[in-house]
Parts: C-alpha cells; structure tokens; sequence
C-alpha cells in the first residue's frame, strides 16, 4: 500500500447518505478525545466500538453484530472489499471539529507492538468547501507537511497508522461540524 491513499469514490453515494442519516439521528457527541498521549487538548467524538487505543484485536464481529451499526459496517465491507482487503477492524470511532478546536499532531500507533497499522478517516459531510479549510495534513519524519488532504463529501483516505498527522481547523467562515469516521485497522501476520 502506498503511503498516503486519497480515494473518491470508495464509498457510494447510497452508503454515505445512509452514514450521514445514522450520524444526524443516532450519535450523541462526546468532547474531551485527545489525540494522542501528550496532547493538551480535546475535539468531539464518538467511539463505537469502545476499544482501548492500543488494541490489536479484530472487533470486526462487534462492529458487523450490532443492528445499530448497518450503515457504518456497510462502510466498513466497501473498505475491506477494496485496498483493506484482509485486514483486521482494530478501533472504529468518529471525530468533528468546529472552529478554535484545532488538531494536534499525533501518530495512530502508540508504541512497537502496533505492527502493520493502517487509518482510513472518511469524510460523511454532505457538503464541504475549500473555503472552510479542515484539511487533514501528514507529516514527513522531519516534521515537515508532505501531503494535505481537503474534506470531500465521502472522500476516503488512508495512511499508515505511524505516519505523523494533524486535523486543522475548519475556518471562521464555516458554519459546520467538520466529521470524520475512521476506521484502525492490522494487516494480520500471515498476510504481510
């Protein structure tokens, strides 16, 4: 797998607005998430499967095994039938941010037991503009920007879960909740 992965048309347009209706309806945000173990600060978020940050267990039967979670494991098939072809689901939760809550950069794996980890954050808003900012940024291993990725109404990106990256904030201008639902996930040993 490439390092960074930008896909647009991973998700269809059916399964994202069945995302988009279960997130409008069903969650109830949740502030105080940090990003990482040494950041100051805290965005929205919900966590659906409720798994420790360093789990390498695959929760994929919890996720597909709840009623309550059809839209966002119909997101998950999508993303395994495609580049997390036999991957294992690891952590699956969702995070917003609204203006002043900026990202802290921050890696998806915590320490040399999370082996093979990838991210996939899809973007569910169903507009977004390039006015409102909110990009996720990935980091080189000097701390410099390398990539930059523009929320896209279902846009898909995936990276690997060492990579350094930051959520910037949505700008003043933007008069929405910017939401991402990320999916963790482990390349099984005998895949690699």
């Amino acid at each position: 797998m490439q390092s960074v992965l930008v896909l647009d048309e991973l998700v269809p347009a059916e399964q994202l607005s069945a995302v988009q209706k279960y997130f409008e309806k069903s969650v109830r945000w949740n502030f105080g998430w940090p990003q990482g173990e040494r950041d100051p600060f805290s965005h929205w978020t919900m966590d659906f499967l409720e798994a420790p940050v360093r789990n390498q267990e695959d929760l994929e039967g919890k996720l597909l095994g709840n009623p309550e979670f059809c839209a966002l494991a119909d997101v998950w098939r999508s993303l395994k039938a495609g580049p997390f072809k036999g991957h294992h689901l690891i952590r699956c939760y969702a995070n917003a941010h609204t203006f002043g809550i900026e990202g802290f950069p921050h890696t998806d794996t915590m320490d040399s037991t999370q082996i093979n980890n990838y991210t996939a954050v899809v973007y569910i808003n169903p507009v977004w503009k390039k006015e409102w900012a909110g990009e996720l940024v990935l980091f080189d291993n000097d701390g410099d920007t390398i990539f930059a990725v523009l929320p896209k109404p279902g846009r898909t990106a995936i990276f690997p879960g060492e990579m350094r990256h930051a959520a910037r904030a949505v700008s003043r201008i933007c008069p929405a909740i910017r939401v991402s639902l990320a999916f963790k996930t482990r390349i099984p040993e005998n895949l690699k």
